[in-house]
């Protein structure tokens, strides 16, 4: 169930209406029959219906068991089991391919005559979020975060909460069990503020992320045609194109969770306003990033394994350089995990992975050179022009990075970086080139006023909460910008005939 398609606005109409309705103490229980119709909704099998049913029993004896032998050696164990549980079942159904594809490759490396070829599962949508959700609920459990919930259909709830399953973001029971639990009363700001921001976000996805889509696709589709800078601008646009997507449905899912009193954690942070890649990462998919660092990067740093690491290079180089091994060594780990969890591709591997650790990597060790280059030269780093210069940079490295992450395959990823070394920016100064990839002028036009907006927005959220401010302004001003986001979405939004719901990019992940 998509949720720009009808029947999720006729389902969550027929949600709200009920959850506000029935007794305030069942609230819950309409949310729990919420959730796992839309769970099931286009993936019903008995098969999906088993994997749902394994990683909740998984999780609730585990975390049982690990809650009575805490403190002892059978808790860890506890811990192990269920976690290696849960993560075998995702790796099974979700990078097998993968590792058949290195599997065939080491075949061929020795010569060896025998390929497997690959395997489909009927996978349950939102796996990857529940898995990671209801392992993070285990751990916090083992280390005294909070007690197991001992009504194991809430805590189906807690894994299963409908808005959540296609996009996200990461939840924390600690951060939202009350909530998700508690009586709720109707609310007419929570809606007004709800219904605002659901806007707001089918605007970034209708107007902006699917017009995009279609000059992406076509370059991308013919890159051997629209090479040079077609190239450069399709790799810059699908980084909107794939943010707009992304923090739009965010944007839905929690205005959708702010009607019913429940509130979640923000997953971006006008992430185009940042001056590092690192500054980028930490206003991006904002609760992935924490979710690693506080279950992978930290543990990771503690390790008895990091710190003799540490030690060990302590005997060739200075304390400083030396506690940074373990360090790029982690954070080495975690991008390649944030890769993997992407896809079972090496283009996304490398994509949202390496690439990005590599240039975290050169920013940290570059840093302290490019300081004392701007000393030298007597280069005003505080001025705007030089904050303008490192936002451009950020983004354009990032953009670069998700030429893999867009491609299909790692062959044609380098097709494609091969083919941007062609010296044709006339494309962008005369009135045809552009327009023969799918976008007419209208099209551009539009494209280029929301996106203004867009950035307009994404840099007044970084100093005032935008809706409120939006809402302390004269009923005139208020509910002119109102009807003019809604006019923009019915007018200038792509829907209809030739409109692919199946783009919402991060549903496959």
């Amino acid at each position: 169930m998509l949720l720009t398609s009808f029947s999720f606005w006729l389902f969550l109409a027929i949600t709200l209406i009920i959850y506000f309705i029935v007794p305030k103490k069942m609230q819950w229980v309409i949310l729990l029959i919420s959730s796992l119709v839309f769970l099931f909704y286009d993936n019903f099998h008995l098969s999906t219906v088993l994997q749902a049913l394994f990683i909740l029993l998984i999780t609730y004896i585990g975390s049982q068991k690990i809650y009575e032998y805490q403190g002892t050696k059978k808790s860890k164990v506890y811990l192990l089991l269920s976690t290696l549980t849960i993560l075998g079942l995702l790796v099974y159904l979700k990078y097998s391919n993968l590792f058949l594809v290195i599997f065939n490759h080491f075949c061929n490396l020795v010569h060896i005559n025998h390929h497997f070829g690959m395997v489909y599962h009927n996978t349950l949508v939102g796996i990857s979020y529940f898995s990671l959700i209801m392992i993070s609920y285990l751990l916090d459990i083992y280390h005294g975060a909070h007690k197991p919930q001992k009504n194991i259909f809430k805590l189906a709830l807690f894994m299963s909460y409908f808005p959540i399953l296609t996009t996200g973001p990461f939840i924390r029971y600690e951060n939202v069990n009350d909530e998700l639990y508690d009586k709720h009363k109707f609310n007419y700001h929570n809606l007004c503020m709800g219904l605002l921001r659901i806007a707001w976000g089918l605007f970034k996805v209708l107007v902006i992320s699917q017009r995009i889509a279609i000059f992406v696709d076509g370059v991308y589709g013919n890159y051997m045609q629209f090479n040079g800078f077609y190239i450069v601008l399709a790799a810059m646009f699908f980084v909107i194109q794939l943010y707009t997507n992304f923090s739009g449905s965010i944007d839905i899912i929690m205005g959708v969770s702010e009607i019913m009193g429940i509130t979640l954690p923000e997953n971006f942070q006008a992430p185009f306003f940042s001056k590092t890649i690192t500054e980028f990462w930490r206003r991006w998919h904002i609760t992935l990033g924490t979710f690693l660092k506080d279950y992978i990067f930290y543990p990771l740093m503690k390790s008895d394994f990091m710190q003799g690491l540490n030690r060990k290079a302590q005997k060739f180089l200075s304390k400083k350089q030396a506690k940074k091994i373990p360090l790029y060594f982690s954070m080495l780990i975690m991008w390649i995990l944030i890769g993997i969890w992407h896809g079972g591709a090496f283009t996304y591997i490398i994509g949202s992975g390496l690439l990005q650790f590599i240039f975290i990597f050169l920013e940290d060790i570059l840093t302290p050179v490019s300081q004392k280059i701007n000393k030298r030269l007597g280069i005003n780093t505080e001025t705007f022009g030089y904050k303008l210069y490192q936002v451009i940079r950020t983004f354009m490295l990032f953009s670069f990075a998700m030429i893999f992450f867009r491609a299909n395959s790692l062959k044609e990823a380098f097709g494609i970086i091969q083919n941007i070394f062609v010296w044709n920016p006339w494309i962008l100064l005369d009135n045809t080139s552009l327009y023969l990839v799918g976008l007419d002028m209208l099209d551009f036009r539009v494209l280029i006023i929301a996106l203004i907006v867009l950035f307009g927005v994404d840099y007044l959220s970084l100093k005032m909460n935008v809706r409120e401010k939006l809402f302390a302004q004269n009923i005139v001003f208020r509910w002119t910008v109102i009807y003019l986001l809604l006019f923009a979405i019915i007018i200038f939004g792509c829907y209809g005939e030739g409109f692919n719901p199946a783009t919402f990019i991060y549903r496959q992940f």
